[in-house]
């Protein structure tokens, strides 16, 4: 529609809404719609009504059916005030100038406004097509639904008034339900995909803590065999200690082997029990935490790597562990 063709709605409308006589105004030419371009879509501008290629004759063509009577019984509507029409027409030229702009959700406020004031059906038509432009903006079915539901209620209006044709706006509502089918098989494959989305997260999180009650598994008996098999080797050099201690009593109490033995038969005994009991513990320990201490450092790598891989940290600090040249053994996490 052409911004002559624009303004001249405009006018319409609003000497419908004010009651004023309307002008004899031609009609703009419209040409046949090409068999490419059988889809209607939202004017550029609010439009007065859609438009007639050729006038009605009253009878229902192939494919119509005769326009619906209105039922003789139903109560006409009470025709609105003269101030509550100017303060309609008013709020549907600034509307529509706000149509113009693109501002569809501002348009639409006003035209609703008077539609409330006037009951125009023109109003109905203008709504229609201002919610199928604001989806061109935003796309929500909602407004498809909305323009379907005002294009509906216009036709439904109109029908049995002289000279309406439906044609036009019955294949607005037939593009409008097209496209309506299109974005809500969107929205449902959008809803489908944030719950796969939302399930997969589940997952993961489960999966994490899962993967962190193991990696505080695994670091606290890392920890407690790390401490263990500390002890142990610290029990076992005790008690090499001890055995060398005994040792070196016994051979300096005896004087040699072929010297007297100085000391009497129990003290004797007791180094003797000293010697063999810290030969035990030192065994025993070198043994003990010989095996536990290396256990408790692998568990308390794994427990790193692993939380690693699995929380995504990295550490600034890795574990490691060394040997020195006097035969000590370093471990430094």
């Amino acid at each position: 529609m052409s911004a002559a063709s624009e303004r001249i709605a405009s006018l319409v409308v609003a000497l419908a809404l004010v009651g004023a006589p309307l002008p004899a105004v031609a009609a703009p030419a419209k040409s046949e719609p090409s068999p490419s371009s059988t889809s209607a879509g939202p004017s550029a501008g609010p439009s007065a009504g859609p438009s007639a290629d050729t006038p009605s004759t009253g009878e229902p063509g192939v494919g119509e059916t005769a326009p619906a009577e209105p039922p003789a019984d139903e109560p006409a509507e009470p025709e609105p005030p003269q101030d509550d029409r100017t303060a309609a027409a008013a709020s549907f030229l600034e509307g529509s100038k706000y149509y113009e702009l693109g501002q569809y959700p501002i348009a639409i406020e006003k035209f609703e406004r008077a539609w409330e004031l006037s009951k125009e059906p023109l109003l109905l038509f203008n709504l229609g097509q201002a919610y199928w432009k604001w989806f061109e903006v935003d796309p929500n079915a909602e407004h498809l639904r909305r323009a379907k539901q005002n294009f509906e209620n216009y036709d439904k209006r109109m029908r049995g008034s002289p000279g309406y044709d439906h044609t036009e706006v019955h294949r607005f509502i037939e593009r409008i339900t097209e496209q309506l089918v299109k974005a809500e098989e969107t929205a449902e494959a959008r809803v489908e995909r944030e719950l796969r989305a939302r399930e997969e997260s589940e997952r993961r999180r489960m999966w994490i803590e899962h993967e962190r009650q193991i990696v505080t598994g695994l670091n606290a008996s890392g920890i407690t065999l790390i401490t263990l098999g500390s002890l142990t080797l610290a029990m076992g050099l005790s008690g090499m200690i001890a055995r060398t201690a005994n040792k070196i009593v016994l051979d300096q109490s005896s004087g040699g082997p072929r010297e007297v033995n100085l000391n009497t038969a129990e003290e004797d005994a007791k180094r003797r029990r000293g010697f063999l009991i810290g030969g035990q513990l030192a065994f025993a320990g070198f043994i003990i935490g010989g095996v536990l201490l290396p256990v408790g450092i692998t568990l308390k790598v794994l427990g790193g790597v692993r939380e690693r891989r699995a929380l995504g940290r990295k550490k600034d600090k890795k574990t490691e562990v060394a040997v020195s040249p006097d035969g000590t053994l370093t471990v430094r996490f």
